[in-house]
């Protein structure tokens, strides 16, 4: 496909080519070879969702329930948390939540879900923190752990509010053998299906992981550390 082509170049290209991995950077690469035409249906914030096709993990995920539809797709980037009891290999990391910034990639799931489906390991090339060089209007909101230990999706900026969500894990998949190895080398984290314990959406799917992974042992670990990581996540209503 035509995007598939557009990312084999991007992925030749030096990381200084993306300002950040937003749909705005994506979009500065898109223009190299798409026309204007095209350009302006993916950046439209107007699609039909019901033509949205998730990726599928190679043992696949429970399938949405009967009866949702699509209401928002983005980008996550951030750090999986870890925690350690001791810094030797008598302990193993444990997860303690996650932080991430949402961006909004709505509209890709429909108009061009390969290029979509490049996002998460480009996305894990560039700085968290990205402040200075994001368009307000293309982050979504923000990921993150209650204090009580729930996936908390805030979906909503100065400009835009999607809403919100708090989630429990029902399911999991090893991440696809070809996912991306992560900054640390060791892989990407599972992907993942969430049911709402309050909110405005009904599931959640972490799918097109990359990084995350924690070593197997806390040998050398201090107390607390993050691993970078970037998904995809699914909302549905």
């Amino acid at each position: 496909m035509l995007y598939t082509k557009v990312f084999a170049l991007a992925l030749a290209f030096a990381p200084s080519v993306f300002a950040a991995p937003t749909v705005d950077s994506i979009s500065s690469l898109e223009r190299r070879a798409l026309s204007p035409e095209t350009i302006h249906k993916l950046q439209d914030g107007n699609c039909d969702l019901s033509k949205a096709v998730m990726p599928i993990a190679p043992l696949p995920l429970p399938a949405v329930s009967p009866g949702l539809s699509l209401g928002h797709v983005a980008i996550g980037r951030g750090t999986q948390n870890y925690t350690c009891a001791t810094n030797d290999a008598t302990s193993a990391p444990k997860l303690q939540g996650a932080n991430a910034t949402l961006y909004n990639v709505t509209c890709y799931a429909v108009r061009a879900p390969s290029v979509l489906a490049s996002i998460p390991a480009i996305a894990l090339t560039q700085a968290i923190d990205l402040k200075q060089e994001v368009q307000k209007y293309t982050v979504s909101g923000h990921h993150e752990f209650t204090a009580a230990g729930v996936p908390l999706f805030l979906l909503a900026t100065g400009t835009t509010n999607y809403g919100y969500v708090q989630a429990k894990s029902v399911a999991n998949s090893t991440a696809p053998a070809d996912s991306a190895k992560g900054t640390n080398g060791l892989g990407s984290v599972p992907w993942l299906k969430l049911k709402a314990v309050e909110g405005n959406y009904q599931e959640i799917y972490r799918l097109g992981t990359a990084g995350g992974v924690a070593p197997k042992t806390c040998e050398g670990q201090p107390s607390f550390f993050v691993v970078e990581y970037a998904a995809e996540y699914w909302f549905w209503k």
